[in-house]
């Protein structure tokens, strides 16, 4: 006979259910986590990252980009310690065996993850940040960086023995041509060389970045090692404002919303969400998401700064979902 306390009396009518037969079917369960991991959280990390270039270009004006930074990822780095201190309370709480040993985390693996943390947050945002406050336009900088995948990708072929199949060799070449066809309006007129420099030593450290914490894999918690790459980015844009720049803020209201809008949704949402889609998907699939951004971004700046959206810009925004497609929907070998 079954215990009580695996029974629900519904005493109106004095019928008794399991909560077993309560749970949904294994099939619609699987489902709605496909769709979870393949739909939903891409979409709303697309929408997140593609913000970033936005805000960045509003915070710029009222701040020296390092200056910024190392505000930006002082105040994260203590957010997520807040979340993680949270997190250990609740699971001390629930069940004192669930608790995490952070101790099985080698001195390496730590090592890495802060490099991870200078590649993405340090090196790739400074390079981006500086090559905007030089006048380098957003369209141009999404453009460049949005030539990571095809970098990650065939770097994944020999790291991670990823073998691309024809449909998504086919995705990325025409995310590509979708990206050009979005940003083509743009690319008249004259570019710093500077900015164009600046942005491209941040494409090859968020290319760095992502096969490195494709490497390390599930060996460090995501909060622990989001704090560790935080609090690494803040160290290094500490030696950076010591050294090369001139800190200066200017604590108006517009940077202000820029900087939470950064902290909250950016840092804490999409890197969280980053790290989640690196670790379940293969490189090429989470890596081709970086398309998307540049026609996200161009339809964000179009909204918010009344830049015109031409018949370019909307036929590359289908093209570049559909290069997506392509590569997202067909894992590598």
């Amino acid at each position: 006979m079954l215990s009580p306390h695996r029974w629900t009396r519904f005493t109106g009518q004095g019928i008794r259910i399991s909560p077993l037969a309560l749970r949904l079917p294994h099939t619609l369960r699987r489902g709605c986590r496909r769709m979870l991991f393949r739909v939903f959280l891409p979409l709303i990390f697309v929408g997140l990252w593609s913000s970033a270039f936005v805000t960045a270009k509003v915070g710029v004006v009222y701040a020296t980009p390092f200056a910024m930074l190392l505000v930006r990822f002082t105040l994260v780095s203590l957010l997520f310690l807040v979340m993680l201190l949270a997190a250990r309370w609740w699971q001390r709480r629930r069940s004192a065996h669930n608790q995490h040993d952070s101790a099985d985390t080698t001195a390496s693996v730590i090592l890495q993850t802060a490099l991870v943390g200078v590649l993405l947050h340090g090196i790739y945002l400074g390079s981006v940040f500086f090559a905007l406050s030089v006048g380098l336009s957003a369209g141009i900088s999404a453009l460049i960086v949005s030539l990571q995948p095809i970098l990650a990708s065939v770097l994944a072929i020999s790291l991670f023995s990823e073998r691309l199949r024809m449909q998504q060799i086919a995705g990325i070449a025409i995310g590509l041509l979708g990206v050009v066809l979005v940003l083509w309006p743009k690319l008249g007129g004259s570019m710093p060389v500077l900015g164009l420099i600046s942005v491209t030593i941040g494409l090859a450290a968020v290319t760095g970045g992502t096969l490195l914490q494709k490497k390390i894999g599930k060996q460090i918690g995501l909060l622990p090692g989001n704090i560790i790459q935080t609090v690494a980015a803040s160290l290094f844009f500490i030696v950076i404002c010591s050294t090369v720049e001139t800190p200066r803020i200017s604590w108006e209201i517009p940077f202000i919303i820029a900087l939470a809008w950064q902290i909250v949704l950016v840092s804490a949402g999409a890197y969280l969400i980053l790290m989640v889609l690196i670790q379940r998907d293969s490189m090429a699939a989470t890596s081709s998401l970086m398309f998307l951004v540049p026609p996200v971004t161009a339809v964000i700046a179009a909204i918010g700064f009344n830049e015109p959206l031409t018949l370019f810009s909307l036929t590359g925004f289908a093209v570049t979902s559909a290069g997506v497609y392509l590569v997202t929907r067909y894992k590598s070998a």
